[in-house]
């Protein structure tokens, strides 16, 4: 995959399925991005090289990449913390890569579906359909400082393949508030309207940075109320709660296991090793999930999910009423 530095304006403007297009879009290929975006030509050209050297088969370029150029996919982080946290429940494990590359899947009975970023910019949702996927989330946002520029294509891309969709954003809580993340998540294009085929934002909050430490430096309270902001703010604009995704073992070691988000539905990823049939054990805000990503890369572009029920109830789940 090429990275190459590019910048696009647009003018805001709010449309039906609930996605605002807004100002500063850019995207992976761009390195970091946004209002504060400094990223200069022979940085962008020292990105394209390790790009093309370490690009997964998802299309992931290294996690070192991705922390350098500030643009994150979903679960980018899970390798390097790799733990078995549902022994108890079937051993669903967050294995390393060449443990899930003999493994099976997808989870029996479940509805399919991905995450993509700008990181596939020529993700084919239409071949993805016809392979089984009927949702998508794709990420629109990242901290305060980048807008992916493929946001908007491929948000339409997928409704027009007939998928449910959705945008999400990827958390840096220190680097800005939730309040403020949630701000840019909007003002990158994302939003919710109540239909039936736009799924509800979803905060993406996982393992930080070796230079950032594993919970961003904050405390226990800190982070609650991080997410409690972001949370909050996203249902002062649209009227509904984000789903929120990340993994059992980083909501013990930073919520302190938190009993706080019941109301934010829960997108779990474990990837299991040799029990498809359960991710195992759920952070205390749940007692059931919603999507689970169960695999890095796969039948379709991007990371692999399913939804815990069926097409129908996923459109009731999109409208908020199952």
């Amino acid at each position: 995959m090429r990275a190459t530095a590019r910048r696009t304006t647009t003018t805001a403007v709010v449309t039906a399925a609930g996605l605002l297009l807004a100002a500063a879009v850019s995207g992976p290929a761009d390195a970091a991005s946004g209002p504060t975006d400094t990223t200069t030509t022979t940085t962008t050209t020292t990105t394209t090289t390790t790009v093309a050297s370490t690009t997964s088969a998802d299309g992931d370029p290294s996690i070192a990449t991705q922390d350098a150029t500030g643009n994150h996919t979903m679960g980018s982080s899970i390798d390097a913390h790799a733990r078995n946290v549902g022994a108890a429940a079937g051993a669903a494990t967050l294995a390393a890569p060449q443990a899930r590359a003999a493994a099976g899947g997808p989870p029996p009975g479940k509805l399919q579906g991905m995450d993509v970023s700008a990181w596939q910019p020529d993700a084919d949702f239409r071949t993805a359909y016809a392979n089984g996927a009927r949702f998508a989330y794709i990420k629109a946002s990242e901290g305060t400082t980048y807008t992916s520029r493929t946001y908007k294509d491929q948000y339409f891309a997928a409704a027009q393949a007939g998928m449910v969709r959705g945008g999400y954003a990827y958390a840096q809580p220190s680097q800005a508030s939730g309040r403020a993340t949630a701000d840019w998540f909007f003002a990158s294009g994302g939003g919710w309207s109540d239909d039936d085929i736009t799924l509800p934002p979803l905060l993406d909050i996982e393992y930080g940075s070796a230079a950032q430490g594993t919970c961003y430096g904050l405390s226990w309270g800190a982070m609650r109320d991080w997410i409690h902001d972001f949370s909050d703010r996203v249902y002062e604009r649209i009227h509904r709660y984000p789903a929120i995704y990340t993994t059992t073992d980083w909501w013990k070691r930073c919520t302190n296991n938190s009993r706080q988000f019941s109301d934010n539905p829960l997108f779990v990823a474990i990837y299991p090793v040799n029990d498809f049939t359960t991710p195992g054990e759920l952070g205390h805000s749940w007692t059931k999930w919603k999507f689970w990503q169960w695999r890095a890369e796969g039948t379709f572009p991007g990371d692999q999910d399913v939804y815990e029920s069926t097409i129908g109830n996923l459109h009731l789940f999109a409208r908020k009423h199952e």
